[in-house]
């Protein structure tokens, strides 16, 4: 069975920062937005600082990472992803390979249920999310679900 391409909305915005505790404070005042308190999480050998936006969706992600890190925003702040739920996690990222958006960091090498791609033209990250983290996504960042 192929893989269908993926076409629903990107549900998240990923924003690369060299201070998260600026950033978030910068954006709330100037948007108005209300946000999750701030998770430091390990992914691998990097420890990472996030928090989202609890406006949405598109939630806004704010990441803080180290030098050397798929996170990492030492040459400035940035845009960095847009994520999108998955029902097949592997499928989804052999097929995002194939069209030539190339795996660029496997979170479930380190334990996790997603994966980073880039595209060579736009150098736009996409980021795939497996559904079976959705329900968990949610509780942990205090966010509404869509469907709820």
């Amino acid at each position: 069975m192929a893989v269908p391409p993926v076409v629903q909305p990107f549900f998240q915005v990923g924003v690369l920062v060299e201070d998260l505790d600026a950033a978030r404070d910068e954006l709330g005042q100037a948007l108005g937005l209300e946000w999750s308190d701030i998770v430091v999480r390990q992914n691998g050998e990097w420890e990472i600082r996030v928090c989202f936006a609890k406006q949405g969706p598109p939630f806004l992600e704010l990441i803080e990472g180290p030098p050397g890190s798929p996170w990492e925003a030492t040459h400035g702040s940035r845009i960095d992803h847009i994520g999108y739920w998955v029902d097949d996690l592997d499928a989804s990222k052999q097929r995002l390979d194939a069209d030539g958006v190339a795996l660029e960091h496997d979170g479930s090498a380190h334990g996790g249920v997603f994966t980073y791609h880039r595209g060579r033209q736009s150098g736009l990250r996409v980021e795939l999310i497996d559904t079976s983290g959705r329900e968990a996504f949610y509780e942990r960042w205090g966010l509404q679900h869509p469907d709820a």
